[in-house]
């Protein structure tokens, strides 16, 4: 589908889906409001749950549109998504009455009552950048709640010198002056990559999607909010060193063009080497190639990750496999967007495991 009618399709999906229910739920400890969009198309499908968390200067939004590509059809009439807007982050919220954001391990800890408010059990954690980094510690901290975690351009060390010297400058105008350019730039490089911040946009899907983001940044986010959040992100404690006490599994996804690919793969090489090879048969890393925003531009290619991702953990078994993606979860290298999509003469993947590495099931077993 061309960029010109896969725009035209999610806008009118978007102005006609009434499918989303709104839940308000505080946090005691936090004093701060969460907001919950539970968007469930399931019918009388087998389900399960998965919960959204976004990245900066984002709401919910993002997900929902790319929930609601052509490729997410068959995932969206199989799974209850539950998208969280983060305190003082969603569209058009009012001024938080703080003067400093929850750390992100408050943050990540206090999504506990959004499932015992609902009254869900499990969960699959779908987190892009900070939300990324907010929903692996929420599965480290409350592991029997959560299924497995995918996880979009996560990082896991603490803030360098020059990202934290930038932020702080950003934070100060978003404070005293609203957004403005600069902080706009900032959140493009964050969000899209180097090229995208530079203005090097080679693509019409790009470009839409940069004109949008820009637009929401505008007219959408509270500066003030935003640049708490942004304080948190960038007094963010470091994750990699925890990582030994993930015990779910973990599909990590990162553009090639982004700005944080090189974090992202050394997040991807820690977790590889705090695990027993036998646990990392189902924990494939995706490493989309020529995108910077693999969410809003390769969408495709992760919807396909994320189904054989789900049925490798034991859910939505009954959901047919695309023949290509068999045989993933055997990976110990990363998956290019070329080898996602290249035709295959059988319904293997043709790898090689580590040493003594057993060869999983296609498909697991729900979980008990």
């Amino acid at each position: 589908m061309d960029t010109t009618n896969r725009e035209k399709l999610l806008r009118f999906q978007l102005s006609t889906s009434s499918d989303e229910e709104k839940f308000v739920i505080r946090s005691p400890k936090l004093g701060l409001d969460y907001t919950a969009w539970v968007q469930d198309e399931t019918g009388t499908n087998a389900k399960c749950y998965v919960m959204t968390i976004h990245d900066l200067g984002c709401s919910h939004s993002v997900f929902t549109e790319f929930i609601s590509q052509p490729e997410m059809r068959a995932l969206k009439q199989r799974i209850v998504w539950v998208h969280v807007d983060l305190p003082g982050q969603e569209d058009g919220a009012s001024i938080l009455n703080i003067e400093k954001y929850p750390s992100l391990d408050e943050v990540g800890s206090e999504l506990i009552n959004i499932l015992d408010h609902l009254n869900i059990p499990q969960i699959v954690i779908f987190g892009e950048g900070a939300g990324a980094n907010i929903g692996c510690r929420f599965a480290i901290e409350h592991p029997s709640r959560v299924h497995g975690v995918v996880l979009v351009h996560p990082t896991g060390t603490t803030a360098g010198f020059m990202e934290m010297m930038k932020d702080k400058l950003n934070n100060w105008k978003l404070i005293h002056k609203g957004m403005n350019p600069d902080a706009e730039a900032y959140l493009i490089w964050h969000r899209f990559g180097r090229d995208a911040a530079k203005g090097y946009v080679d693509s019409q899907l790009l470009e839409a999607n940069l004109r949008e983001f820009s637009e929401k940044l505008y007219q959408k986010r509270t500066a003030k909010n935003l640049a708490l959040f942004l304080d948190a992100f960038l007094n963010r404690t470091n994750l990699i060193d925890k990582l030994d006490r993930l015990t779910v599994d973990c599909l990590v996804a990162v553009g090639k063009k982004s700005s944080v690919l090189h974090t992202t793969e050394k997040f991807y090489e820690k977790l590889r080497d705090s695990r027993d090879p036998q646990k990392m048969v189902n924990s494939p890393i995706l490493i989309a190639d020529n995108v910077g925003d693999i969410l809003g531009e390769a969408p495709d290619v992760l919807s396909k990750a994320m189904q054989f991702f789900l049925q490798g953990i034991g859910l939505i078994s009954g959901l047919p496999m695309d023949a290509g993606l068999v045989g993933l979860g055997r990976l110990s290298r990363s998956m290019s967007m070329e080898d996602a999509d290249r035709p295959r003469r059988s319904s293997v993947l043709n790898t090689t495991s580590s040493p003594g590495t057993a060869s999983p099931p296609i498909v697991g077993s729900p979980p008990k």
